[in-house]
């Protein structure tokens, strides 16, 4: 029994080193650089005017559901104030309410039923939309290095346009 187990294995070692010996292996590798097409639109900057629509500040109130408030707006107050300033400059047909300030009523111990928001500022709207001019562009630039707490992280470059 052990001399048909050896010739077998040597039957199959010999064969495996006979195909071994007529193989052929055929390696080829090249490299080359890839260019990455991409696309970007560039916009020049543009300024814009507010116009305020009166002398008057404007008081109004919006109410907000109380299970929309807390669940939907998850009850964030900031939401809360997004929303009234959206409300607010849709009845009033204005682009933005200029030095917004806001008072925020809700107490669910009491029992109220909705979030009340009061706010208090100048309906105004954009006008006179147009490219930044070189005496903006100084503008811009000391306005985002002196407003801008993480200067580090300023993205956009602003140059002076050349002629």
């Amino acid at each position: 029994m052990k001399k048909i187990l050896l010739s077998i294995v040597a039957v199959v070692a010999t064969a495996t080193a006979f195909a071994q010996s007529k193989s052929q292996v055929q390696y080829q590798e090249t490299q080359a650089r890839l260019l990455d097409i991409t696309s970007n639109a560039y916009v020049r900057p543009l300024t814009v005017e507010l116009k305020i629509k009166g002398e008057e500040r404007i008081r109004e109130t919006v109410t907000i559901p109380k299970d929309i408030a807390l669940s939907a707006m998850k009850g964030d107050p900031s939401n809360w104030r997004s929303y009234a300033v959206y409300e607010v400059s849709r009845r009033k047909n204005c682009d933005v309410i200029v030095a917004a300030t806001f008072n925020i009523l809700f107490d669910e111990v009491r029992g109220d039923k909705d979030v009340s928001i009061e706010v208090v500022g100048y309906p105004a709207d954009f006008v006179n939309w147009q490219t930044l001019t070189k005496e903006d562009y100084e503008w811009v630039r000391m306005e985002k290095t002196i407003t801008t707490a993480e200067r580090d992280k300023i993205a956009a470059v602003i140059k002076e346009p050349t002629k």
